[in-house]
């Protein structure tokens, strides 16, 4: 345990992002999957009075805004932009949204270099028009969009009745171990 907390605190702040991207990608999915199996369908879709009218539009908000800046932001496309919200998504379609939206910030995480983290980019939304000063702010909002909005999804759970899959950093790190070691045995036996 001492040596992760000593390798960990030579991490390079890449590093540190890409381990919080993991982490916010591997307990959204225990929220998808709660959503989905406990949550009543009626429940799903209510406008419940929150940042975006029902939990499945705050969960869909919370991948469509990796989409605004990953995808729409960073490229300056926002003329090309569609929100997800607004539609009731079936489990298959709302996997199928984060499974597209994961596998991108993987691959642009993975691209990246430490000395990227200080690039800045420019991009219009409407008629204004700004200027993220680094990448490294983008990736950090991001990090913090997704725990607010996981929050609020907590919140609305309770208010259900339902325990969230609430996901700490500490039992993260030991489910994450036997999930890879799960998910190696079962790509080794499909071989």
């Amino acid at each position: 345990m001492q040596k992760e907390e000593e390798e960990r605190a030579r991490a390079s702040e890449l590093e540190l992002l890409k381990e919080w991207y993991r982490y916010n990608s591997f307990v959204r999915k225990k929220y998808l999957d709660t959503i989905y199996e406990k949550v009543p369908e009626q429940e799903r879709y209510r406008d419940r009075g929150a940042s975006f009218p029902s939990i499945i539009d705050i969960f869909v908000h919370i991948i469509d805004a990796y989409r605004i800046w990953f995808i729409y932001a960073y490229d300056d496309k926002f003329s090309e932009y569609q929100r997800l919200r607004g539609k009731n998504y079936s489990k298959a379609e709302a996997e199928d949204e984060e499974r597209k939206i994961d596998s991108f910030v993987h691959n642009f995480l993975n691209e990246l270099s430490e000395d990227d983290l200080a690039r800045s980019f420019v991009f219009k939304w409407d008629e204004d028009e700004f200027q993220r000063t680094k990448i490294r702010d983008m990736l950090w909002h991001l990090v913090e969009e997704e725990l607010q909005h996981r929050g609020e999804l907590n919140a609305l759970l309770w208010q259900l009745d339902i325990d969230p899959p609430i996901t700490g950093w500490n039992p993260w790190e030991e489910e994450k171990e036997s999930i890879t070691k799960e998910e190696y045995l079962k790509a080794k036996k499909n071989d």
